[in-house]
């Protein structure tokens, strides 16, 4: 394995079986040097998660916190040395790979073991560690933004214009007519999208619910197709909005889905969108990738849109039920629907982040609609995704409703 005290330098044998030819002359040394340890830092943090740029960041700053020494390892300063740290990080199954290439770089291409070492973990980094490779999609801006989707077949009018946003004859995609928008100074359009694309906008305002968070928990990442894993930079088509969200196209010609809202955060538009190419007093709306390469709208979020608007109805349903208790069994009269848990918890969701806070402001609006205590830590329970559910979910729904006066 990798010498601690002699970077480079080997100690101990090789378990590596010699089963390839390698030349010496085919090889060239590479000694591991810190920009080695930077990709192998980025690949980590990219398949943790992270955009390439963040993983880029962290691993710059990593680096800088071992050379200086504020980085810590077991209670002592990181030792600056890339090689060492690369070989430290690696999984079991990797150390196996690991010994089994030096040994075969050593025997085969009569390379000394240092020299073998070092290629073995250079092989790693290039091979099972590349850096991720740059979005090569096209990105259209502005007026070219504009045209790509004019070029597409998709009918635009002027943002403001008074005509009715769902009637397609109040669209057009004569670009001399844009054209004639565009010169008066006009940037803001919208764009016809019905019976040709479908779009899922994707909120992100700041002080507002993540959309991007709410949308992988309706859809965990493990079951979603490749394009959607890691949205937006994996889509084949966005467009990123001003405020940082971004609108998903898909081809969709189907029958109208009739949803305006899958969840807080994640909107589904239908008929038409802010168009690419847009310009706001924020910002402008660029597109990324070709509209002819969208992909068809995935079932599993018409399955979601489907769940979504059954759960809509019945909460609908039960809103507008008439009462048929006693008046003894409960004397309160309501003149109007009475407020569901559904409805308290989509307030809570909405102006609380954390699922203490959410549990706190959730047991006081259902203490305060009468619910009982057993209903709401029922329901509390069964919505872990909006409230979690920790040790402490049960003590804190029963303080609050003791604090506000509620019985079990």
């Amino acid at each position: 394995m990798i010498n601690p005290q002699n970077p480079g330098r080997a100690s101990g044998g090789f378990n590596g079986r010699n089963n390839h030819n390698i030349n010496q002359a085919d090889i060239k040394i590479n000694v591991l040097s810190w920009p080695d340890y930077e990709k192998f830092l980025i690949a980590r943090y990219t398949a943790g998660g992270h955009t390439k740029e963040t993983a880029l960041q962290f691993a710059k700053e990593e680096i800088n916190a071992i050379l200086t020494g504020n980085h810590w390892t077991r209670g002592k300063p990181t030792p600056a040395d890339p090689c060492q740290l690369i070989f430290s990080s690696l999984f079991p199954d990797e150390q196996e790979y690991f010994s089994e290439r030096a040994g075969i770089f050593k025997h085969d291409a009569g390379l000394n073991r240092a020299d073998a070492e070092a290629q073995a973990l250079a092989e790693i980094i290039n091979k099972k560690y590349p850096i991720p490779k740059p979005n090569s999609r096209s990105v259209y801006k502005s007026s070219a933004a504009i045209k790509h989707t004019l070029a597409a077949g998709i009918g635009i009018k002027g943002f403001f214009e008074k005509s009715k946003d769902n009637d397609p004859a109040a669209y057009t995609t004569d670009f001399q007519k844009i054209r004639g928008l565009w010169d008066t100074g006009q940037r803001r359009f919208k764009a016809f999208i019905f019976g040709r694309f479908l779009a899922i906008d994707v909120d992100r305002k700041c002080g507002k619910v993540d959309g991007l968070e709410t949308f992988y928990r309706i859809f965990p990442k493990e079951i979603l197709p490749e394009e959607l894993q890691n949205l937006p930079e994996t889509f084949p088509c966005y467009v990123k909005t001003p405020s940082g969200g971004f609108h998903l196209y898909f081809k969709y010609n189907g029958p109208e889905l009739n949803l305006r809202e899958l969840a807080l955060g994640v909107e589904i538009k239908e008929w038409q969108i802010t168009c690419p190419g847009s310009r706001k007093e924020n910002g402008e709306y660029i597109l990324h990738g070709e509209l002819d390469e969208a992909p068809p709208l995935y079932g599993l979020i018409i399955d979601a849109i489907e769940e979504t608007k059954r759960k809509k109805e019945q909460a609908n349903a039960e809103r507008s039920r008439p009462r048929t208790r006693a008046v003894a069994d409960r004397p309160m009269r309501f003149t109007k629907a009475r407020i569901t848990l559904d409805d308290l918890a989509d307030e809570a969701t909405a102006a609380r982040a954390g699922n203490h806070d959410r549990q706190v402001s959730f047991a006081g609006k259902a203490c305060r609609c009468k619910f009982s205590v057993a209903e709401t830590l029922a329901y509390v329970k069964s919505r872990a995704d909006i409230f979690g559910n920790d040790t402490d979910t049960e003590n804190t729904v029963m303080s609050v409703f003791r604090d506000n006066g509620g019985c079990s």
